[in-house]
């Protein structure tokens, strides 16, 4: 069953991504010129909010003031550059369509527009998305809107000079938005190369060396040895050495890998911002922010000490 909601609704909400990852703030909402059914939103998202996309709202759902995409922040944060202050074409639609690879999602929820509280949204943040064929139709309903934004300003002063002639004022201050993005930090590779070195091995070896050896004949010898005659001889023989022969192979030693591990540190950000403080006039006393009043510095002159008012 359809969930009927209110469109202003979803310029009030934060954005999440399917995951549940905080994205930023909705800045704009882009309405079908046919249907009134919100097709797109604008979503802020990075460091102090600079960066923004467009993201289809098929699949989304709103819990309060939660808004629920049905993608990646990843993705969300790829989707590709479209002029935000035109109006969508079907081929600026068509690319994000694609980006997205929206086939099976659709939309659970049903808006409704209030005339009347919904008066100057265009102004807001509330753009057409556009559908062939319909740009007299959207012609009319951007000088409607533009007519609103005029009731809507003069409504502002009027609430404003109301506000003049009450006994108050506002003070407003700068608070600051911080939010975190993930970024390639560089790449890390394994890079294998060849050096040489000398190494030194001592192997034993044998060689075979001639003795002459000198020994008496017996009278066994003599009776076995017939009368010979003088003349020339010779004998002989064959020695033997032992020679290194080197020879080399290649064998695994080692295996080498890349491992990843999240490392957690803080980091701080210092930033102006402004603050609003209070004087008042006629009165011997300054009122503080927290509801305090303290007796006012004067010097001489009775003129007040100003680093008194800012504290």
């Amino acid at each position: 069953m359809a969930n009927n909601r209110e469109i202003r609704e979803l310029l009030d909400a934060t954005a999440y991504d399917v995951d549940g990852d905080k994205l930023g703030n909705v800045n704009e909402v882009y309405i079908n010129d046919t249907s009134g059914q919100p097709d797109f939103v604008e979503i802020n998202h990075g460091l102090f909010g600079m960066g923004s996309s467009l993201v289809p709202l098929r699949g989304h759902s709103l819990n309060g003031e939660e808004l629920r995409l049905a993608f990646a922040k990843d993705r969300i944060k790829d989707a590709p550059n479209v002029d935000s202050d035109a109006h969508l074409s079907n081929e600026d639609q068509a690319d994000l369509y694609r980006h997205y690879g929206l086939d099976n999602t659709s939309n659970v929820t049903e808006y409704t527009r209030d005339e009347r509280r919904d008066a100057g949204v265009a102004g807001a943040g509330v753009a057409g998305a556009g559908v062939a064929g319909h740009e007299a139709n959207r012609t009319a309903e951007f000088e409607r809107r533009e007519d609103e934004v005029v009731a809507d300003r003069d409504l502002d002063r009027d609430r404003t000079a109301g506000l003049d002639n009450d006994n108050e004022i506002i003070r407003s201050e700068e608070r600051l938005n911080v939010d975190k993005e993930r970024v390639n930090a560089g790449d890390v590779r394994l890079h294998k190369y060849v050096v040489h070195d000398t190494e030194t091995v001592e192997v034993p070896v044998e060689r075979e060396e001639v003795r002459v050896e000198r020994q008496p004949i017996t009278d066994a010898d003599r009776a076995n040895y017939a009368g010979g005659t003088i003349g020339e001889d010779e004998a002989s023989v064959t020695l033997h050495e032992e020679r290194v022969v080197v020879s080399k192979e290649t064998v695994p030693v080692e295996k080498i890998g890349l491992e990843k591990e999240v490392v957690r540190d803080t980091e701080t950000v210092t930033e102006d911002v402004a603050k609003e403080r209070i004087e008042t006039e006629g009165t011997d006393f300054v009122e503080r922010v927290d509801g305090t009043r303290n007796p006012l510095d004067r010097d001489n002159d009775g003129n007040v000490d100003r680093d008194d008012l800012r504290r």
